[in-house]
C-alpha cells in the first residue's frame, strides 16, 4: 500500500532567509503529519471497504479523532460505517490498525514518552521538553501514564520468568556460554514516600559484569547488567538470580565474586542463589565502621587495626578489638557493633584474595563495592532522590522499570 503526500512550501525571494525557513519548515511539518496520517486513513478504508461486497456497507457519518505519534500530534477523520446486513456500526480503520477507542497515543509514542519521563527528573518537566520538539505539550499526566503502560509488560514478564524458574524448573540462558569470571555487586537505598505517608521505600540494586576497562583516566564495567527491585529481598533474590542467568549463564560461571556491605540479608541470598560466588566484604564499609567505634580521636588506633586486616591478621584484630572494649569504657556500643560486623560479615573481607591463589584472573580493585554505590547514584539517585520528590511503591517501580530498561539496552 503506498500514498503520496505533497508539502508545498512558499517564501517569497526576498524573505527568504535561515529563521524564515525555519519558521516555515516547523509550521508545514505539523500540516504534513496530519495530511499524511489522513492519507493512510484514506487508503487503508478503501482497501478494507474493497474486501467487502458491494453495497454490503454505507457511510454513516465523519468523525474526527487525534493521536500522539513519535513524530507528534496528529488529527484526522475517518468514516463510520454500517452493515447492511446486520446493522452493525464500523470503523474500519480503527478495526484494521487495531486502535482502543480509548487510546490516545500510539506504542512508539508510549516508549518516547516513557523515556523522557525516565531521563527527566519531573513528568511536567518531561512534557515541557517533548513540547518543544513536537511544537504541542502533551499533559504531565499523559507522560505519567505513558510510563505505567510502557512498564506493565516489563514487569510481567519478569514475573513470568521468575515463576518459569522457581515453580517450573526453567532455567534462562542455560545455551549461552558463560564467562570466565564474573562479578556481582549488591545493595539497597531508600526513596521517600509520597508525602511522607508510610514507610520509605527500600529500593534493592544489584550488578553484573564480567571485567573492567580504562582508556587513559576513563574507567568502565564490561557486559554491565543492572537489576532493581522495590520488593522483599526474597523476591529480589529471585529476580537477580533469573536477571544474571539470563545474561551470564551463571550456573555455569567458574570463577564468581560476590561483594555488598555486610547485610545478613545480602549474603544470605548469596547462599541461596549464588552459592558457586564468592563472598567478599566492601573495605570502605568496613573503615566507616571502625570510624564509627573509635571516633576521630583514635585515628592511630584505627589505622593499626585496619593494617592487622590488609595484613590478613584477621583472629589478632578481632583480639585487639575485644581487648579496646574492655579499654574504652565511652566507645563500648559502638566497639560491640564493630565485633559483632567483624565475626559475622567480616568473615567475608578475603574472598577476591582467595580466588586469586586458587588461580582466577581478576580485574583490579575487587575488594569495594564502588561500582554499585555509583550505579545507585545514576540510576536511582539522580532521578528519584531530589528534593521534594516522594513516590508511591508502584509509581517508583514503574518508573524505575523503564529506566532500568535504557540503563541495560544503552
Amino acid at each position: 500500500m503506498r500514498v503520496t503526500v505533497t508539502l508545498v512550501l512558499d517564501i517569497p525571494d526576498e524573505q527568504v532567509s535561515v529563521k524564515s525557513i525555519e519558521e516555515c519548515v516547523r509550521e508545514a511539518s505539523g500540516r504534513f503529519r496530519s495530511e499524511a496520517w489522513q492519507k493512510w486513513v484514506w487508503a487503508v478504508e478503501e482497501k478494507a471497504q474493497s474486501e467487502h461486497p458491494r453495497g454490503a456497507l454505507r457511510v454513516k457519518c465523519w468523525e474526527r479523532r487525534s493521536l500522539w505519534t513519535t513524530a507528534g500530534p496528529v488529527g484526522f477523520k475517518r468514516r463510520r460505517f454500517v452493515s447492511v446486513v446486520d446493522d452493525r456500526s464500523l470503523l474500519l480503520f480503527d478495526m484494521r490498525m487495531g486502535l482502543k477507542p480509548w487510546q490516545r497515543t500510539t506504542a512508539a509514542a508510549d516508549d518516547l514518552m516513557a523515556e523522557a519521563a525516565a531521563d527527566i527528573p519531573g513528568y511536567q518537566m518531561a512534557a515541557k521538553s517533548l513540547g518543544r520538539t513536537w511544537g504541542e505539550q502533551p499533559s504531565a499526566m499523559l507522560v505519567w501514564s505513558a510510563v505505567q503502560r510502557v512498564a506493565k509488560p516489563l514487569l510481567e514478564r519478569q514475573t513470568e520468568l521468575r515463576r518459569a524458574v522457581f515453580n517450573d524448573g526453567d532455567l534462562p540462558g542455560w545455551e549461552r556460554p558463560a564467562p570466565g569470571f564474573l562479578a556481582l555487586e549488591v545493595d539497597s537505598t531508600y526513596l521517600p514516600a509520597w508525602r511522607g505517608l508510610g514507610q520509605d521505600h527500600e529500593v534493592h540494586l544489584g550488578m553484573g559484569y564480567t571485567g573492567k576497562g580504562q582508556s587513559g583516566r576513563r574507567r568502565w564495567l564490561e557486559d554491565k547488567t543492572l537489576c532493581v527491585g522495590l520488593g522483599d529481598i526474597q523476591t529480589f533474590g529471585r529476580d537477580f538470580f533469573v536477571a544474571m542467568q539470563e545474561r551470564f549463564n551463571v550456573t555455569e560461571v567458574p570463577w564468581g565474586l560476590m561483594t555488598c556491605d555486610g547485610d545478613n540479608r545480602l549474603r544470605q541470598m548469596r547462599r541461596e542463589h549464588f552459592h558457586g560466588m564468592v563472598g567478599q566484604l566492601d573495605w570502605a564499609h568496613l573503615g566507616w565502621k571502625f570510624d564509627e567505634a573509635y571516633g576521630p580521636e583514635r585515628r592511630e588506633r584505627r589505622k593499626q587495626l585496619m593494617g592487622l586486616l590488609y595484613a590478613e591478621k584477621y583472629r589478632s584484630a578481632c583480639r585487639e578489638v575485644r581487648s579496646d572494649l574492655r579499654k574504652f569504657r565511652t566507645r563500648r556500643s559502638q566497639l560491640r557493633d564493630l565485633i559483632s560486623y567483624l565475626e559475622g560479615p567480616g568473615q567475608d573481607l578475603y574472598g577476591a584474595r582467595k580466588l586469586v591463589r586458587r588461580g582466577a584472573r581478576l580485574p583490579p580493585h575487587m575488594q569495594g563495592s564502588g561500582g554499585i554505590e555509583r550505579n545507585i547514584g545514576i540510576l536511582i539517585a539522580r532521578r528519584m532522590k531530589r528534593r521534594g520528590m516522594g513516590w508511591t511503591k508502584r509509581g517508583a517501580s514503574n518508573l524505575l522499570t523503564v529506566r532500568l530498561r535504557l540503563f541495560n539496552h544503552a
